[in-house]
């Protein structure tokens, strides 16, 4: 008996080779489409990146291509701390309701996170991606600049609420600058465009951008990403014990600066003659006062707290404002929030998340762990461990967990290790 094996035309592999480029470019450029915003902080981006997700698994299935869950441990321990969360305190209002449409978001960020390494597994579709993000990410960049310049208010983002402080679509300066800060690097990391100048000019226009959300978060977090990728490429051109020199160099200095020079003095005085200081540094006196209270006041509702499994997802506000709390907001706080909404089992996952993330960045850096192919799509790969480092720092000023652009960064190191890994 003769077997016969039957395989798709090349025209027809060619044929869903694109579609799978479109799906995941449009679900990329798409990705700041926060505002309008629907039901459950949904918003027209999510359309775009179900597409996408759909259309990778009809891909992967019918190139026979394994589907990748990476963060499926930690993700799967951190929606069943949720719904025992949830279960416990299903007598206290809004619980279900709020920890139906956290979970949902859980799932839902892992599984675009899936489709990104997924698509990962083919070189040439993973450039796609990364082309796709390195040009919206200045593309973006630029839309918000010029609706700044030009005063155009629903372009910029800027409102009432938030001052002069710019978001474009995204509903929130500090999201607006973490979703800058991770293109950013993307960009530097996989060095698009290809032509130097252009290259810098595109960096220089998503800096503004940065700079023009006020989010002193995300201008720390661009500082300390770069450091850290110099000091990473440092290691392993030079050895790690002159990469460790060379940071303690850079401490020392910072050190002598906050010691010797009257930051605070200068800030002062030039905060009431410029909106632009005023919203930025001049908000750091507040805005960590704020935090510290917010803290401090979570930290006070674990230690009350009758269970160690948690008060239950997005449930800290509202658990506050029942409790009379001076100061009533979200945790900002991925950390604290992970404790004391999900329990211990929540801390323990958020835990093994940050882990999983630290071995596959580790090895991301490492000279031989990413194939030579996609050495050719990412030849900085070091700077993405970089953005996962700054994401981590981010997390302790306000949520990351639930941003569609972070998972979309999981997924690419998750892509990149994989590749090394099969090596």
């Amino acid at each position: 008996m003769t077997t016969v094996l039957v395989t798709a035309p090349p025209v027809v592999r060619s044929a869903r080779r694109r579609l799978v480029q479109i799906a995941i470019s449009v679900a990329v450029v798409s990705m700041p489409l926060l505002r309008p915003s629907g039901p459950g902080n949904t918003g027209l981006v999510d359309l775009a990146l179900v597409g996408a997700m759909v259309t990778c698994t009809v891909w992967a299935s019918t190139r026979s291509v394994r589907a990748r869950l990476p963060y499926a441990l930690p993700v799967g321990l951190t929606m069943t701390a949720g719904a025992l969360a949830v279960v416990i305190n299903s007598g206290h209002p809004g619980v279900v309701e709020r920890g139906a449409i956290a979970l949902a978001q859980d799932l839902f960020v892992f599984g675009w996170a899936a489709a990104v390494a997924t698509v990962g597994s083919d070189h040439r579709l993973l450039d796609t991606f990364c082309r796709a993000w390195a040009y919206s990410a200045t593309a973006w960049a630029a839309v918000m600049i010029i609706g700044e310049v030009a005063g155009i208010a629903w372009l910029s983002g800027i409102s009432a609420r938030d001052g002069i402080r710019a978001s474009l679509t995204l509903g929130d300066p500090n999201l607006a600058a973490s979703y800058f800060v991770c293109g950013l690097l993307v960009m530097r990391a996989t060095r698009r465009p290809r032509r130097t100048g252009l290259r810098w000019a595109a960096c220089a226009l998503v800096v503004t951008a940065v700079v023009l959300t006020l989010s002193n978060g995300g201008i720390l977090a661009v500082l300390a990403a770069t450091v850290l990728g110099w000091l990473i490429a440092l290691a392993r051109r030079r050895g790690p014990m002159v990469a460790v020199a060379a940071a303690a160099a850079l401490a020392l200095g910072v050190v002598a600066t906050l010691s010797t020079v009257d930051i605070r003095g200068r800030v002062n005085r030039v905060e009431e003659s410029s909106p632009l200081i005023r919203d930025s540094l001049g908000r750091e006196r507040e805005s960590s006062g704020s935090r510290s209270t917010v803290a401090h006041e979570t930290v006070q509702l674990w230690l009350e707290t009758e269970t160690i499994l948690g008060i239950g997802p997005a449930s800290t506000e509202a658990t506050l404002r029942a409790n009379q709390a001076p100061y009533v907001k979200e945790a900002h706080d991925d950390y604290l929030a992970a404790l004391l909404e999900r329990g211990v089992l929540g801390g323990i996952a958020l835990t093994l998340l940050i882990a999983t993330v630290a071995v596959r960045s580790r090895r991301i850096c490492a000279a031989e762990g990413v194939g030579a192919q996609y050495r050719a799509v990412v030849p900085r790969p070091e700077l993405l461990a970089a953005a996962a480092v700054a994401v981590g720092l981010s997390a302790v000023v306000y949520e990351v967990l639930h941003f569609r652009h972070v998972w979309a960064l999981l997924g690419l190191i998750a892509a990149l290790g994989l590749s090394g890994r099969g090596r």
